[in-house]
């Protein structure tokens, strides 16, 4: 995958008005490597990452010159749409980094099927070392296998290609079988927390009245 970016000079003022003019400020970073200020069209960004996520290199033509990258961070704004900043991470095809590689679940586990269970994934994507040629798209776990409640699979279980090296803990939970009242109990505790008043909080109803107001009230 490619993509066009130019050089460019600090933006100052002027960074707000050309994220409105549909461009995106970014910078490219890497080992042995200056940090390069660059700037993007967003439209033609927003195309490449859904295609490349964080786990695919792109080939950055900046002025002519063409870089291999990793997407690294993506800055955006609450109220706006689309990106306002993007880290891209020069790489060295011959030196091995670190990426998060994203999980995907997949099949269908028998109790979820039958609607007394639920899926719990406390793991949503997986630290690994390897060269960059080598990174997986993904980690798909197929939880077809999960035939009863209380069923699991952690790190350890995932099948990894040669080259690549997991470096989460490998007794780290990516995913279980749990009883639909369970997922439900886990999700209403906070809630319930939430809605308790703060120590030294009065209710609306029965506050003991203002000095001033009882000696009105028995007039």
């Amino acid at each position: 995958m490619q993509l066009k970016a130019s050089a460019r000079q600090p933006l100052g003022k002027r960074s707000r008005r050309l994220v409105r003019e549909g461009k995106v400020p970014a910078i490219v970073y890497g080992h042995n490597t200056e940090p390069t200020p660059i700037m993007l069209d967003r439209l033609e960004f927003q195309k490449v990452f859904v295609k490349s996520g964080r786990t695919h290199l792109i080939d950055l033509a900046i002025d002519g010159r063409a870089e291999k990258v990793l997407i690294r961070e993506i800055q955006t704004h609450p109220r706006r749409q689309g990106p306002i900043h993007v880290d891209f991470y020069q790489v060295n095809l011959q030196e091995k980094i670190e990426v998060e590689v994203p999980v995907h679940i997949m099949g269908e586990s028998a109790p979820v099927k039958q609607g007394d269970a639920d899926v719990l994934q406390p793991m949503h994507s997986i630290r690994v070392e390897c060269l960059p040629s080598d990174i997986p798209e993904s980690f798909e776990v197929d939880i077809t296998p999960l035939e009863e409640i209380d069923a699991e699979l952690r790190v350890s279980d995932l099948k990894v290609r040669q080259g690549v090296t997991v470096l989460d803990d490998p007794e780290e939970l990516i995913v279980k079988i749990v009883h639909k009242r369970e997922l439900k109990v886990e999700e209403e505790i906070p809630a319930a927390e939430a809605a308790v008043p703060a120590e030294g909080e009065a209710a609306a109803e029965g506050e003991a009245p203002v000095e001033g107001e009882a000696a009105e009230t028995e007039e």
